[in-house]
């Protein structure tokens, strides 16, 4: 069962982090029963999702300078979402509601199809902002203000992806 793992080991850590953090999350407890239990179940469940793995291209790759590239655009997407809600509740509270809703076609020129996701659902979870469609190099987003939704091609965001993109390209 084990062997599992060994074919990508990477894959199979970033996994077991990701299913131990969303455990202390829920959990509520930071006592050593619920980090023993969360241990335990975590690992099962990596052993056994760690069968998904189909083939060698698949396989998850991370550098410590991604990880913390990841780090940083988390962050800075926190920020982007709080900022995002206070120029929504700015625009509603306003007695002339100036909203100008409209959609934008813009280029997006991520490569790797993990990157392109991060993106079109960090446009997402940014009030004001829904992402339609990603086709090809196409993204079409739909946005409160047309301005607004044309800032999206150059936002911080998707700069950050093409900066973490570049890493993968090395």
């Amino acid at each position: 069962m084990l062997q599992r793992v060994k074919g990508d080991p990477m894959g199979a850590f970033f996994i077991f982090i990701l299913l131990m953090a969303f455990w202390l999350l829920i959990s509520a407890s930071a006592d050593w029963q619920h980090i023993l239990v969360g241990a335990i179940f975590s690992s099962i469940l990596t052993v056994f999702w760690s069968n998904l793995s189909i083939s060698e291209e698949f396989q998850t790759e991370f550098t410590v300078k991604q990880i913390f590239l990841l780090i940083k655009y988390f962050i800075m997407l926190a920020y982007e979402i709080v900022s995002a809600n206070i120029t929504v509740a700015m625009i509603v509270l306003n007695p002339r509601l100036p909203i100008s809703p409209g959609m934008v076609i813009m280029r997006c020129d991520l490569q790797r199809s993990l990157v392109r996701v991060l993106y079109v659902n960090s446009i997402t979870l940014c009030p004001g902002t829904i992402t339609v469609e990603l086709e090809d190099n196409l993204l079409i987003v739909h946005a409160f203000t047309r301005a607004y939704g044309e800032e999206q091609e150059n936002s911080p965001q998707y700069k950050r992806l093409l900066e973490l993109e570049g890493v993968y390209k090395k």
